[in-house]
């Protein structure tokens, strides 16, 4: 035999060391992996995740119900239990529909608009049923962090829970810089 050449089984070795090859990398590799968080980051992730599990779990029955006082008796009760983790922020609960109307919005506010359903935040998380999050900038030029994460009853989805911050308010209290806070993955 020659140098260079292989014995005539290996075609078929190469074939699956190069199917191998393919499917490490695309187990391994093709997983996009959250880069390692500040301490305050890493906080903030849990406190929201955390909080966002309570209202979750409070608000299956008054969505399933469609019961709008029971929505914003629900969030009276467990507000001051959620805002624990932010005292000093101005920190916002909103229940939206599944067609990303809003409910109610506690602390409530006279303001806040009826709307979201053409919100990309709003539209990723009632599609994917997973939590998403996006930076706002408001008009006065500051931004504002939102996180959305749908209420789920079995596969069906009742509404969405949606939490506001100020981004400097956010800053102050966790040291949370904007890349931070759009690198977070809160469904891991």
């Amino acid at each position: 035999m020659e140098a260079g050449t292989m014995p005539r089984g290996c075609p078929r070795l190469r074939v699956w060391l190069a199917l191998g090859s393919l499917l490490a990398l695309v187990l391994c590799g093709c997983q996009a992996k959250e880069p390692p968080l500040s301490p305050g980051a890493l906080q903030f992730k849990n406190e929201i995740k955390a909080c966002i599990k309570k209202l979750q779990a409070s608000l299956v029955e008054p969505l399933a119900q469609k019961d709008l006082q029971a929505i914003h008796n629900t969030l009276k009760e467990v507000e001051p239990e959620a805002l624990k983790l932010c005292r000093m922020c101005p920190f916002q609960i909103g229940v939206l529909n599944h067609q990303g109307y809003t409910l109610t919005v506690y602390p409530p506010k006279k303001d806040a608009s009826s709307n979201f359903s053409n919100y990309d935040v709003v539209i990723q998380a009632l599609n994917n049923r997973q939590t998403t999050h996006q930076r706002f900038f408001l008009q006065d030029h500051s931004q504002l962090y939102i996180v959305c994460a749908p209420v789920l009853r079995g596969d069906q989805v009742l509404g969405l829970v949606a939490l506001a911050i100020g981004a400097a308010d956010a800053e102050q209290r966790w040291g949370l810089t904007a890349p931070e806070f759009l690198a977070i993955d809160f469904n891991r």
